[in-house]
C-alpha cells in the first residue's frame, strides 16, 4: 500500500500538481528572495525608479494583505504573488510606464476602471466626485496615487480576487494548490491578461518557493 501511495505522489508531481498544503498565513523575505531573485539586491532600488521595493517590503505588505482579505489558500497566494511579481517586474514598478497608461498602477498593475473602485473602497473621503471611469489623465493619476503605498499596492491583487473575481476564491476547482493551468485560467479569463513564458516561469519560481 505504501508503494502505491508513493507512486501516486510521484505521478501527481509529474503532472505539475503539488500535494495538498496547509493555509498560508504569511510570506517571508527569504521565500521571496527565492521566488523573486531580481529583488534580492536592495541596492538596485537606489538606481531605479522611486517605485522600487525590496523583498522585505513586499513580504511584510503581502502578509498583511493575506490577513486583511482572508486569502490563505496556498494556490491563491502563489497565484497572486506571481501575478504581482510579473506585472511589476519584480517590484520595480508601481505605475504603468510602458506605454504610460494614465491611472494604471499598483503592484498588480490594475487598470483604472479597477483602481477607481479600489481607491473608493479604501479612501472614499479622498476620491472626489470628479473621479469617474472616463476622467482626465490628471484625475486618474491622482486617484491612482492614493493606492500606491505598500499596503494598498501589494494588497491590490488580493482585493481584486475577493471582490472582482470571487468565483476563483475559496473554490474547490479554481486556483488549486500547485496547478499551473488554474493560474493561466485566472490570468486570461479573470484578469484579462495575456499568457507568455515569463508568466509561467514566474509562477514556477513562486510555487517552488512558497
Amino acid at each position: 500500500m505504501r508503494a502505491l501511495s508513493t507512486i501516486g505522489l510521484l505521478l501527481t508531481a509529474a503532472a505539475g500538481v503539488c500535494s495538498a498544503a496547509g493555509p498560508v498565513q504569511a510570506v517571508t523575505a527569504a521565500q521571496l528572495d527565492a521566488a523573486v531573485p531580481k529583488a534580492r539586491d536592495a541596492a538596485r532600488c537606489q538606481a531605479g525608479p522611486g517605485e522600487c521595493a525590496t523583498n522585505a517590503q513586499a513580504a511584510a505588505a503581502i502578509s498583511r494583505a493575506i490577513q486583511k482579505y482572508g486569502v490563505t489558500a496556498r494556490g491563491e497566494v502563489v497565484a497572486l504573488v506571481a501575478l504581482m511579481a510579473y506585472e511589476s517586474d519584480s517590484w520595480t514598478y508601481n505605475i504603468n510606464h510602458f506605454p504610460g497608461r494614465a491611472g494604471q498602477g499598483t503592484r498588480a498593475m490594475l487598470m483604472y476602471p479597477y483602481v477607481l473602485p479600489y481607491a473608493r473602497a479604501l479612501h472614499s473621503a479622498q476620491v472626489s466626485d470628479a473621479a469617474a471611469a472616463t476622467a482626465d489623465d490628471a484625475t486618474m493619476n491622482s486617484v491612482r496615487g492614493l493606492v500606491l503605498n505598500d499596503d494598498d499596492s501589494f494588497g491590490s491583487a488580493f482585493w481584486f480576487l475577493v471582490t472582482t473575481a470571487p468565483q476563483y476564491h475559496a473554490s474547490a476547482s479554481r486556483l488549486r494548490d500547485g496547478n499551473l493551468d488554474d493560474f493561466k485560467s485566472y490570468v486570461v479569463d479573470a484578469v484579462g491578461g495575456t499568457w507568455d513564458d515569463g508568466r509561467e516561469s514566474t509562477w514556477h519560481a513562486v510555487n517552488n518557493a512558497l
